[in-house]
């Protein structure tokens, strides 16, 4: 009975020292994604082209929204003199343009997010991959994201590793 307290007694310690020194190797550093992202020029030739899209969009819709506000004004125009049967023609052209002028709007935002999105991931791709080198080359446990706002607070002992990544990724 002595020796099993003596051998739990003893893995206990191993264990105690375990942790210990696997809490003493503890590696942390940060970054800042947005930042990252913001300094190099690929995100610059994104947001141009994103720009560029966005405004063939807005150009096209602006100019869709021309054709229904003058359907509306012709139609107001004229109202008072036309009989029932092309007065419903009119009302229905209205409304029919009124929601291809929604959907567009619509599918015209789910389009750009979903540019925006195409045009940008492979630039944080780029990103999380020069992360990993650098935390793997300098024996880092964890990376934290300091962009997103939820690390609650940073030691003396973190360290900024967005330069060391900058170099990687210019």
């Amino acid at each position: 009975m002595k020796q099993i307290s003596i051998l739990f007694m003893g893995l206990f310690l191993i264990s105690i020292s375990s942790i210990t020194f696997s809490q003493s190797i503890l590696k942390i550093g940060h970054v800042d994604i947005n930042e990252l992202m913001a300094s190099l020029p690929e995100r610059d030739s994104a947001q141009v082209l994103l720009d560029k899209e966005t405004k063939v969009i807005q150009t096209t819709y602006e100019e869709m929204q021309v054709i229904y506000n003058k359907l509306v004004d012709d139609y107001q125009k004229v109202q008072s003199t036309l009989t029932e049967l092309v007065k419903r023609a009119k009302e229905s052209e209205i409304v029919d343009t009124q929601k291809r002028l929604q959907e567009f709007e619509q599918n015209a935002s789910k389009t750009l997010q979903q540019r925006n999105f195409d045009l940008v991931q492979p630039i944080y791709n780029k990103i999380i991959k020069a992360i990993e080198k650098v935390a793997s080359e300098n024996g880092f446990t964890y990376i934290l994201d300091v962009s997103k706002g939820s690390v609650v607070f940073i030691s003396k002992d973190s360290q900024n590793i967005d330069q060391l990544v900058l170099a990687l990724l210019k």
